[in-house]
């Protein structure tokens, strides 16, 4: 087995045990049908940066032989994995990224994966981390951004909709399934994925088109969250169906232009 196989071997490992648990629980309520359509509960670009690693892994050409530290580090990852919390799969595959990184050469499809891993780890363990640690602040940023949108006072995570027809504000509560921040580490991951699939080099040019492709996904959550204040009588159709489709798609769309415009140059040459 080659260096890179063994690697992609552990990332797939990592990686299903820590989605198992979304998968058992979407059958388990949905059933496999309706479970496979809403991808298990978890965002479709995790499942496409999954295998986009681990493809780039597997079609590696490099031929190195597994080394002694190689083996140290899977047999972490191995001992990380098996454990019955899915947070240890994802810090595994994050210290997976990393030792990846430190050991491939530029542009190689070893550094191309390690990258695309290492972002994966942002939506699945670092932004439910930082929610659980500093969720106040983050869900209150959003609720600033709302209120002085719209002209509406806020306390906190709760800002005020327009005066309803009973002269009175109806107030709403930003929690954290609503905060812009798991939105935003989608949005990088789909561009991590999508600049180094093609292959693109990384440059300040590059960067700059991937901060825009987060703030894009940052304003259509505060634009949806707008419309909830300006038009507290439509909350159910706005925060539920069909708007959180509708502000998914248009997220999603967003990421993917964004981040194929900014490496245009590189599709075109592909």
């Amino acid at each position: 087995m080659s260096r890179d196989r063994f690697f992609c071997g552990l990332l797939i490992l990592a990686a299903a045990n820590g989605l198992e648990g979304f998968v058992l629980n979407s059958v388990s309520t949905l059933g496999w049908s309706e479970g496979l359509l809403s991808s298990f509960g978890v965002s479709a670009v995790v499942w496409t940066a999954c295998f986009a690693a681990s493809a780039l892994l597997y079609r590696s050409t490099s031929g190195e032989a597994i080394t002694t530290p190689d083996a140290v580090i899977g047999l972490g990852v191995v001992l990380m994995a098996i454990l019955p919390f899915a947070k240890f799969s994802w810090l595994a595959l994050a210290g997976l990224s990393l030792y990846m990184l430190c050991a491939a050469p530029a542009q190689s499809l070893r550094r191309r994966a390690a990258l695309i891993a290492l972002a994966i780890t942002g939506p699945m363990l670092w932004g439910p981390v930082l929610m659980e640690v500093f969720a106040p602040p983050i869900l209150k940023a959003d609720a600033i951004l709302v209120s002085n949108l719209i002209g509406t006072d806020r306390v906190g995570t709760i800002f005020s909709g327009v005066i309803g027809t009973d002269g009175l504000p109806t107030r709403f509560a930003i929690y954290p399934g609503c905060s812009s921040l798991h939105g935003m580490s989608i949005a990088i991951l789909a561009w991590v994925t999508i600049t180094n699939t093609l292959g693109a080099a990384w440059s300040a040019k590059h960067l700059a088109w991937g901060a825009l492709a987060a703030l894009s996904v940052l304003a259509v959550n505060i634009s949806r969250l707008s419309l909830i204040g300006l038009f507290p009588s439509h909350f159910s159709t706005i925060h539920g169906w069909p708007g959180s489709e509708i502000d998914s798609l248009l997220s999603l769309t967003l990421v993917l232009a964004i981040s194929l415009l900014g490496i245009r140059h590189e599709v075109l040459r592909a």
